[in-house]
């Protein structure tokens, strides 16, 4: 019975997630197009937080009750996951053409903040911790890179050259996204937000509950499960972009949420509470980065700028087969 509740608790959770994503996208679609702000940033800023807000909600509470295993899993799970599954996904649905300033610019961003969360889980200082000091540094670059936002928004509608916006990306976007008021498109953004934090702690929940019932270990829940079912709100507003032919808004939702996950979030977790690390979390973190690493570069090198479907198989393939071992190991 008790395991009966957990599915249903999981199954209301991923529905609360999908109705979410689809709000979020309307909104911020409308945002984009009526108030002149590029939906890059949109993608970069508000959706990724949005998206990111269930991680941040769960690993503040597993700080706070001391189960680091439980959080620091969850947080390289949900990035791994946000590459080699929704991005594997979605690109085998339709190849996703990158934005340059992409490219350029937040995929770098990316790859030197995985960096930085390697090193720091990874040299041997005060315990293999890391330590509020730590956490305080992350916040300070989070910090730094959103009012970096800011200021390229406002050179974007001076006319600088941040790259072209998503509007002219889109392949066709409904007269209703584009006439909707400001207000009602600032309410179902709202709206999203608020169904894609419940949900995603509704999802979490079962899930960790159900994989507890299984005698699974914390490592493991959160790696897999956990982070699974708080990245669900990054699968569902993904796959909806791809369909409604946003593909910018995917890969910049994406890209901005592992950016977010790793300043904001370990940030924030770190500084509730100093989060221990091993040999097992390092190698999480390196799958990270080699995913990041081969997500960026080709498709920097290529002309057409894009995710194909070979990629999108071969970067869910490793996302599988790196579940798999975890899962015989763990």
């Amino acid at each position: 019975m008790a395991l009966l509740v957990n599915i249903l608790i999981l199954c209301g959770g991923v529905v609360l997630l999908l109705s979410g994503g689809e709000l979020l996208v309307r909104g911020a679609v409308t945002l984009a197009s009526r108030l002149g702000v590029s939906t890059l940033i949109i993608g970069l800023t508000v959706v990724a937080f949005g998206t990111s807000a269930p991680e941040l909600a769960f690993n503040v509470t597993a700080s706070l009750s001391g189960h680091n295993e439980l959080s620091l899993g969850n947080i390289v799970g949900s990035n791994i996951a946000n590459i080699g599954l929704i991005l594997g996904l979605a690109a085998l649905l339709k190849p996703l053409k990158v934005n340059s300033s992409v490219i350029r610019r937040e995929m770098p961003i990316m790859i030197a903040a995985t960096g930085l969360m390697i090193l720091l889980a990874a040299l041997p200082v005060e315990g293999r911790v890391i330590s509020r000091m730590d956490g305080s540094i992350l916040l300070a670059l989070f910090a730094g890179l959103s009012v970096y936002a800011i200021l390229a928004t406002t050179r974007s509608r001076r006319g600088a050259d941040w790259g072209e916006t998503f509007e002219q990306e889109i392949e066709e976007v409904g007269e209703r996204d584009r006439r909707r008021p400001v207000w009602l498109a600032t309410v179902l953004l709202i709206v999203g937000l608020a169904l894609l934090a419940g949900g995603g702690r509704l999802a979490e929940i079962g899930a960790v509950q159900f994989a507890a019932e299984l005698g699974l270990s914390q490592t493991l829940i959160g790696l897999t499960i956990v982070a699974l079912a708080t990245s669900l709100p990054e699968l569902a507003t993904s796959l909806i972009a791809v369909r409604r032919g946003q593909v910018d808004i995917a890969v910049g939702n994406v890209v901005g949420s592992n950016i977010f996950n790793i300043l904001l979030v370990l940030g924030t977790t770190s500084v509730v509470r100093p989060v221990e690390t091993s040999n097992a979390a390092v190698e999480s973190f390196g799958m990270a980065g080699f995913l990041a690493v081969v997500l960026w570069y080709p498709i920097s090198r290529t002309a057409g700028q894009r995710v194909s479907r070979l990629e999108g198989a071969f970067l869910l393939g490793t996302y599988l087969a790196y579940m798999a071992y975890e899962v015989v190991t763990l």
